[in-house]
């Protein structure tokens, strides 16, 4: 696939991996996380589904929109925003048939400004940990209480330290597909408390390039979390591992914040 003379590329995260994110991610079961946002959030007063006045969710760092289109399938009024104009690209082309489907925009963190028009935010998968200071998640935060409804809701999950300290202090992967094959090396920084995964990836049609991104994630322990919500306005109604709705514990890999906007 690779000849000698192919150019190495180093390219903005998901550029190149947006094309091929579905296939790297075929093991996540996005309909149980769809499930459970759409259950922890109306068992804590989200307004039900109304053709007249349905629940408005906005989903931050929407990826590739699966989860949003689903919970446009079931009812919800649903923004959805990333900072990659390529994974934009292919969520609309996944909803584009829908007659309810998501409104998809480009947009970073911070540009979020809306005012008090959302009964719920969302911002899944480790999205938050792609916010590398402190100060950026606070902010952050203080626009999403922002733009939520008096009692809105607002869904997060980060991943933990555990977790990168057990699956990527210093680990490769890769996969080889029909029409592409990737190389995933991840390293923990524990002293930076840093996770970075680099993506080596190659297409068929393309055997003259090699696409390179690097992935940076800050890891933030539950504790920092925590005073952040409290500090932006929030009250903690829930904390769960993964998305089991059993309570964290040390060795959980991920754990997912529920808040209300006090």
């Amino acid at each position: 696939m690779i000849s000698s003379n192919s150019d190495l590329l180093n390219v903005s995260p998901y550029e190149a991996l947006a094309s091929i994110y579905d296939s790297v991610m075929s093991h996540v079961d996005y309909s149980s996380w769809a499930q459970f946002a759409f259950d922890i959030l109306s068992d804590n007063g989200m307004p039900a589904i109304s053709e007249d006045n349905p629940p408005y969710i906005l989903e931050y760092a929407c990826g590739t929109g699966i989860v949003a289109t689903i919970l446009s399938m079931n009812g919800c009024r649903v923004d959805a925003w990333d900072k990659s104009p390529e994974m934009i690209t292919i969520a609309r082309s996944r909803s584009v048939v829908l007659e309810n489907a998501p409104q998809f925009s480009v947009k970073e963190f911070l540009q979020l400004d809306a005012i008090e028009r959302y009964d719920a935010v969302l911002c899944l998968y480790d999205s938050v940990n792609y916010l590398m200071e402190l100060e950026d998640v606070i902010d952050f935060f203080i626009k999403v209480k922002t733009a939520l409804k008096p009692s809105g809701l607002f869904l997060f999950d980060i991943c933990t330290e555990f977790n990168s300290k057990r699956y990527f202090s210093s680990s490769e992967s890769n996969e080889v597909f029909e029409d592409f094959s990737y190389n995933r090396n991840s390293r923990y920084y524990d002293d930076l408390m840093i996770q970075e995964n680099v993506f080596t990836i190659m297409f068929e049609e393309q055997p003259d390039k090699i696409f390179v991104e690097t992935h940076k994630q800050r890891i933030y322990t539950v504790k920092t979390i925590r005073r952040i919500i409290n500090k932006t306005g929030f009250d903690l109604l829930e904390e769960s591992d993964n998305i089991s709705r059993i309570v964290p514990t040390k060795s959980s890999l991920r754990v997912h914040f529920l808040c209300r906007k006090k």
